[in-house]
């Protein structure tokens, strides 16, 4: 299947694209999303903390966040959109 990975902010500099296409098995959790993409140590450090997704990464899969689903296990479907970016704050 193919997800689109789209990247905000800072992150477009971190993973030098403003989006890609991924091909992953059917049903793959977003975990393996992120280690898909976290292709080097830098790119690693700015997502995971340990094996858990750092704080202050936001991921959205179709506008909606993982937390909000099933975190790391949300599975993914052909055609899924995936946001990945930092938390941001301003006024």
């Amino acid at each position: 299947m193919t997800v689109k990975v789209k990247f905000f902010a800072s992150f477009r500099d971190v993973f030098g694209v403003r989006e890609r296409d991924l091909s992953l098995p059917e049903g793959a959790p977003v975990r393996s999303l992120l280690e898909a993409i976290a292709d080097s140590p830098r790119r690693r450090a700015e997502i995971f903390e340990g094996e858990a997704l750092k704080p202050l990464v936001v991921v959205m899969k179709n506008a909606v966040p993982i937390g909000s689903l099933e975190g790391l296990g949300t599975p993914l479907a052909e055609g899924d959109t995936v946001a990945v970016f930092p938390f941001m704050t301003g006024g």
